[in-house]
């Protein structure tokens, strides 16, 4: 195996208009191939986060972005697209260090950001700041203006990605935003963050338009719960989303949550088994089964449940499991240890509750957080209610289509669905009838399934959902100023 010696990007805080050196102490990071420690963990104190929340309130009630117009946010975020272009690989190296991602995989998520940004720039224009009603002769202006300081809390799944996504959104609505990554999962972002500083010091903006503190869930927790945050934009797993809605419901900030979801998979009747293993298993491992769109429970007929399980154990065997940086691995590591024994745990868990646990394919000679893809069966659906968060599946035998639908529409699902099945119409109507904000049909990829997508967490999978609602809108809010009329009728 080849020795990897990855570049450590240093944890730096940016608050009010300077760089600073993270004091709190939180740990050591490990590289989740090896086992090895890598960094040490540092995060925020109280007076940091502090100081960020006084410099984001003190911005927006100056009202100077306000005065900054849509078009001049938008220059911003097309400088930042064509860094991180330039960046790209830097950005890829750091996520797949992280949180274990095959290089293959962050260099195609980190390849994606400078469009995302121009994505983001481009609904900022279109929203605009605002427009004149018709009003019989009187003045009459509707203002898009931002709501006040929205946090962004980021994921380790996906770190860069969605920390980008976010931030270019929140920088197109014209507030100021304070940008929280991961603990397990800084060093992506770290790029990313400095590479919009410096956009925007290019562009004359407020030193405070954004901010970056580095913490655990105590920082989160303190930023969430203060009142002068306004919107709160958070990916991740359903207890800390719910403790996001409890500090929001104290200081009503709106809130855009994507949580954690047991996907459903309906296999139909006349679907083409191997097809279905194949699909299945590349959507359970992507992102190494840390995704949360993945497949997570499959609805299956009788008569093809132990085909399709031998052939999901076959096609899940034939993966090349090893080293994130090693080339053709096709599964790494899981990203922290104390993750990988959690999804052990839950396995064992099913297994003295009666379920066959089959575990395929093999790991590498490292210590790292490996784990081997599972297949859990002799369970029913409503005993395997919990997303996995890993490259495991539970299999259930269905006698018919109303069955499946039910099963797939228990509580824990809602983000997304599959079903396979070789009439399409047929399979597009099932999906029709499944409680989620994405159906695929005949597949488990990442991309939007067409422009102009939209999707609604549903459940206890989120609040809010992917469209444009909640990307450049989700931090603004509508005013209305106007002449007003005698001759209005009340």
């Amino acid at each position: 195996m080849v020795m990897h010696t990855i570049p450590v990007v240093a944890s730096r805080l940016f608050v009010d208009g300077a760089w600073r050196t993270p004091a709190e102490r939180l740990g050591v990071l490990h590289d989740p191939n090896t086992g090895l420690e890598r960094v040490e963990q540092l995060g925020a104190t109280p007076h940091d986060v502090e100081d960020a929340l006084r410099a984001a309130d003190r911005l927006h009630a100056s009202q100077t972005l306000d005065r900054m117009p849509a078009a001049s946010r938008a220059a911003v975020l097309e400088s930042w697209a064509d860094a991180l272009d330039l960046r790209a690989e830097d950005i890829a190296v750091q996520d797949a260090i992280s949180n274990g991602n095959p290089i293959t995989t962050t260099r195609v998520l980190a390849s994606f950001l400078g469009d995302r940004v121009r994505s983001a720039a481009r609904q900022a224009t279109q929203i605009g700041d605002g427009l004149v009603l018709p009003a019989d002769g009187r003045t009459v202006r509707l203002l898009n203006r931002a709501l006040g300081p929205t946090l962004v809390l980021a994921p380790w799944n996906a770190p860069t990605f969605v920390a980008v996504s976010k931030l270019s959104t929140t920088i197109g609505s014209g507030s100021p935003v304070i940008l929280k990554p991961s603990e397990w999962t800084p060093g992506g972002a770290q790029i990313a963050f400095e590479l919009l500083q410096a956009a925007l010091d290019q562009h004359g903006f407020p030193a405070a338009t954004a901010q970056l503190v580095h913490g655990a869930a105590a920082v989160g927790s303190a930023l969430a719960g203060d009142a002068r945050v306004r919107a709160i934009s958070f990916t991740g797993g359903l207890a800390a989303g719910r403790a996001v809605a409890r500090a929001a419901a104290e200081t009503l900030a709106v809130v855009q949550l994507e949580l954690g979801s047991n996907n459903p998979a309906i296999v139909l009747a006349d679907a083409d088994v191997e097809r279905t293993a194949e699909m299945l298993v590349a959507g359970v491992t992507r992102l190494n089964g840390q995704w949360c769109e993945a497949p997570g429970k499959v609805l299956v007929p009788p008569a093809l449940h132990d085909p399709l399980v031998d052939a999901l154990s076959a096609r899940a065997g034939e993966l090349q499991i090893d080293h994130s940086f090693e080339a053709g691995t096709q599964l790494g590591p899981l990203a922290y240890r104390a993750h990988r024994d959690r999804l052990e745990a839950q396995l064992a868990a099913y297994a003295e509750a009666g379920a066959t646990v089959r575990r395929v394919g093999m790991a590498p000679d490292l210590d790292g957080w490996f784990f081997r893809p599972a297949l859990v069966t002799g369970l029913g659906a409503a005993d395997a209610p919990d997303e996995l968060f890993g490259p495991a599946l539970t299999i259930h035998a269905v006698e018919s289509v109303d069955e499946a639908v039910q099963a797939a529409n228990l509580p824990g699902g809602g983000l997304d669905g599959f079903v396979f099945g070789e009439d399409e119409e047929a399979a597009l109507e099932v999906g029709a009838r499944i409680r989620a904000g994405e159906v695929r049909v005949n597949g488990t990829y990442m991309a939007d399934l067409a422009d102009g997508s939209e999707q609604t967490f549903w459940g206890t999978a989120g609040v809010g959902g992917h469209d444009p609602a909640h990307g450049v809108a989700f931090s603004q809010g509508r005013r209305v100023v106007g002449v007003d009329a005698a001759n209005l009728p009340i």
